[in-house]
Order: structure tokens, then C-alpha cells, then sequence
């Protein structure tokens, strides 16, 4: 299986995103959507350097992986 990155679903950050739980770009997508799951979050922000770059959406994040819960 392909392995996707977290770059791939990169959305502009917004300063409501919690800051608390993040990943970076490089970051493997399934693992941010585990680490989202395992926290009850719906956004989690992306930094590089320890600032915030963007932010990325479960719900994108699962239809990534294939898995459309609509």
C-alpha cells in the first residue's frame, strides 16, 4: 500500500486549530487519523519548526485513505 503523507491534504491553517496534538507535513496520514481518533478531534494542525503551516480535516483525511464515511 502507497504510503501518504500528511503534505498531500495540506488546508491553510486557522488560528481556532488546537495546537495541543500535531503532526508535520511528512507525517503519514493514517497515523494523524489514529492520533485524531484517539484524541476526539475533528482538525489537527500541522507545523514545521514548531509553527503551525496548516491544518488538516478528518474528514479529508479518511476519504485519502479511502474510507468515505458519508
Amino acid at each position: 500500500m502507497e504510503t501518504i503523507k500528511v503534505k498531500t491534504i495540506l488546508l491553510p491553517y486557522r488560528k481556532e486549530t488546537p495546537t495541543n496534538y500535531t503532526v508535520t507535513p511528512e507525517d503519514k496520514v493514517i497515523y494523524t487519523v489514529e492520533l485524531m481518533v484517539d484524541h476526539n478531534m475533528k482538525t489537527i494542525a500541522v507545523v514545521r519548526n514548531g509553527r503551525p503551516i496548516g491544518m488538516i480535516r478528518l474528514e479529508e483525511a479518511l476519504k485519502k485513505l479511502g474510507l468515505d464515511i458519508s
